[in-house]
């Protein structure tokens, strides 16, 4: 991979003003985070936000990848080539996991015309810059920006300073990983562990919180090694509950390990954080979980969920991720795994079919056959819907506080304090209010209030510019 000097080639000369841009997110929460503070570093130069209702497609279009599985592969490439097709004068830049493994060859054919890799997203602007400055557009070469991200602690100097494409405001405050979980490329394309500076983090939410956002969800690639100098990831709990404005606290997904005592009891003191914990099991049999090296056993996991109903309420929602199909897994592991989803209680299961990634242990390891992939998925994503059923009619007939994400009249969307989805009718704007509802009924996961009828959560949905995950 090529590594371009830290200096930019030519001397930004405001190029970006009154350029529109989009931003594709796919994949994590910390993509959501870095999507949004290159719109606030674009914006800064001059460039405009194309929110996806202009009658002609953007100048600029930035595709924040995803490279978890070859699913996710696969969709990165199809979205850099529908941006090409869409506007093909545009400046198309694709950064993030995709962007860090990809080669230089399959990154141009795709239709990328500048690729950035981990840890490097901050120079987005000036690389556009110099991009517009060197006549690049009429070359169509590739400008490749990647380092060595192995060998890197260092932060990316990204920023935000309001949301734009969400309402929820995700804050990044830890990157990179040094577990090696058998399955997982994330260490390879997200480098090593580095947290942020605890008054970075606070300054940001202060900036965030001043600007509207009432809620924030933490997130980082191991969001639970958050340690910056003697402020742990439970003191900074504490801390953020005490930010003016800030109405509501989450947290990404955490591995189990993570969720100390000291995290919990944070939580619980807190007067703004939301009972919702994403707790990845990821197997519900140990000699599975052994092979994947997760470093903990079904049992350590049920203590961590018994402690945190504990500490958060019976109903606290605990969500997880449940990996189908890992090398080696038999009928019999299987079976144990959804027997100890269903004994959790998960809120939510989100399930993926074991996808090989380049360097991973479990890469080696022979494939399972494909059908029995498909129906050992088929069969968990069955229980994960009757789960989230069970789940969301625990809510019906009670009191939420529903955070608004969108609504101008008509059926309007928010996520309860829990997490669940909630449609309502509003006579008015309502997009970032906090209401207290009484949902009537349940539709799967979701919950529907007073005069909004089930074929309507289609159109709904549409509209709501947030993912669920």
């Amino acid at each position: 991979m090529k590594t371009k000097g830290s200096k930019p080639w030519f001397k930004a000369m405001n190029n970006l003003t009154g350029k529109t841009f989009s931003v594709t997110i796919l994949g994590c929460r910390v993509n959501h985070y870095e999507a949004e503070a290159i719109a606030s570093a674009l914006e800064a130069r001059g460039a405009v936000f194309a929110r996806g209702d202009a009658g002609t497609p953007p100048d600029i279009a930035i595709i924040v990848t995803c490279s978890v599985t070859s699913a996710a592969d696969a969709k990165t490439r199809k979205t850099i080539r529908g941006a090409r097709r869409l506007n093909p004068e545009a400046a198309i830049v694709a950064c993030g996991c995709w962007a860090q493994s990809v080669s230089a060859g399959d990154a141009a054919s795709s239709g990328a015309d500048i690729v950035i890799g981990s840890r490097l997203k901050g120079r987005i602007a000036d690389e556009l810059e110099n991009w517009y400055a060197s006549g690049r557009q009429s070359r169509r070469s590739l400008t490749d920006i990647r380092t060595d991200v192995a060998k890197s602690r260092d932060w990316d100097t990204l920023s935000l300073d309001k949301t734009r494409i969400l309402t929820r405001a995700f804050i990044k405050i830890q990157d990179g990983c040094d577990m090696r979980c058998g399955y997982c490329a994330v260490p390879f394309l997200r480098g090593g562990e580095a947290s942020r500076d605890a008054r970075a983090v606070l300054d940001e939410i202060s900036r965030v919180a001043a600007n509207g956002a009432k809620e924030v969800i933490l997130t980082g690639v191991r969001l639970g090694g958050y340690q910056s100098g003697e402020v742990s990831l439970a003191r900074l709990v504490g801390e953020i509950s005490r930010v003016r404005g800030l109405r509501r606290l989450r947290l990404g997904s955490l591995e189990p390990f993570a969720v100390t005592d000291d995290l919990l009891r944070a939580a619980r003191e807190s007067e703004i954080f939301c009972p919702h914990l994403h707790l990845p099991i990821q197997s519900g049999d140990d000699e599975t979980l052994r092979a994947m090296r997760r470093g903990y056993g079904v049992s350590d996991f049920e203590r961590v969920v018994e402690s945190a109903r504990v500490y958060l309420g019976e109903n606290a929602h605990i969500s997880t991720d449940l990996i189908v199909g890992f090398p080696g897994e038999t009928e019999k592991m299987f079976e144990n795994s959804l027997m100890a989803v269903e004994r959790l209680k998960f809120g939510k299961v989100h399930v993926f079919p074991y996808s090989p990634r380049a360097g991973t242990a479990a890469s080696k390891s022979e494939r399972l056959p494909a059908g029995t992939v498909k129906r050992r998925t088929a069969l968990a994503l069955a229980l994960s819907e009757r789960m989230s059923a069970e789940y969301a009619s625990r809510f019906v007939a009670r009191d939420c506080a529903v955070l608004a994400e969108n609504g101008d009249g008509g059926v309007a969307s928010g996520h309860s304090e829990h997490y669940l989805k909630v449609y309502f009718k509003a006579r008015k704007r309502v997009k970032g209010d906090e209401i207290t509802l009484t949902p009537k009924i349940s539709v799967g996961s979701i919950l529907l209030c007073e005069g909004v009828k089930p074929e309507e959560i289609a159109d709904a949905r549409r509209g709501d510019g947030e993912t669920s995950g």
